[in-house]
């Protein structure tokens, strides 16, 4: 599903991955671990196209970084989710709103978007916020917004950069049990975070970078 082969990534001087190499398979849910500058963002980045290696090579899903064209790129997009830690949620926009804008710039009809925006909904048990704006949420409710626009459009892939950072004990809990629920239904999920207990005792694959090196994967 995606596959990392000797990847380094420098920014002015300052290599940001080097040498990566690594696998996850289909329907595998890895966690990405590391203190801040360890280069989890910098590879999740890589993932969605954001940024190109320096050197070696990354399969996504079939799709190749030496071959892909940057008229392909959109398409390679549409089976990678993304949640962020900050949410980037429109302000003026209500919730039904935020999640359908996935689906409306990829021309997809509007009855379609209505069933796939409150299926999503349902998945994060906000269906009765529907028509609240961001500002009248709390953080957990706004990340689980995020989180109902990456999976609205079906990705095969979903990433995660520290989606839970600015969220309190409960709040986090209840993400997890969300992110458990998607990777059940069959999606990859990588899942980028330096709070260990997120996954201590999961028994689920945690990959550890630290300077940019891979310096451990074990589990799963």
């Amino acid at each position: 599903m995606i596959a990392f082969s000797e990847v380094t990534k420098v920014y002015e001087n300052i290599t940001a991955l080097r040498k990566i190499t690594f696998s996850i398979g289909k329907g595998e849910f890895c966690f990405i671990t590391g203190p801040s500058g360890a280069g989890k963002s910098t590879l999740l980045k890589l993932i969605y196209l954001a940024e190109k290696p320096d050197e070696g090579r990354i399969n996504i899903a079939g799709w190749d970084s030496d071959r892909l064209k940057m008229s392909s790129i959109p398409y390679l997009r549409r089976n990678i989710g993304i949640v962020f830690q900050d949410f980037k949620l429109l302000s003026n926009r209500n919730v039904y709103d935020n999640i359908a804008i996935a689906l409306r710039i990829r021309g997809v009809p509007e009855r379609e978007i209505k069933d796939r925006v409150h299926e999503a909904l349902k998945l994060v048990n906000l269906r009765h916020k529907v028509d609240s704006y961001p500002d009248m949420l709390s953080g957990g409710e706004q990340q689980r917004v995020t989180i109902a626009r990456a999976i609205v459009g079906d990705p095969t892939v979903l990433l995660a950069d520290e989606p839970t950072g600015n969220l309190d004990v409960d709040n986090t809990a209840g993400i997890m049990r969300i992110f458990r629920e998607i990777n059940a239904k069959g999606t990859t999920i990588l899942f980028a975070t330096h709070n260990k207990e997120l996954f201590r005792h999961t028994g689920l694959r945690v990959l550890t970078l630290d300077g940019g090196n891979l310096v451990s994967d074990v589990g799963g």
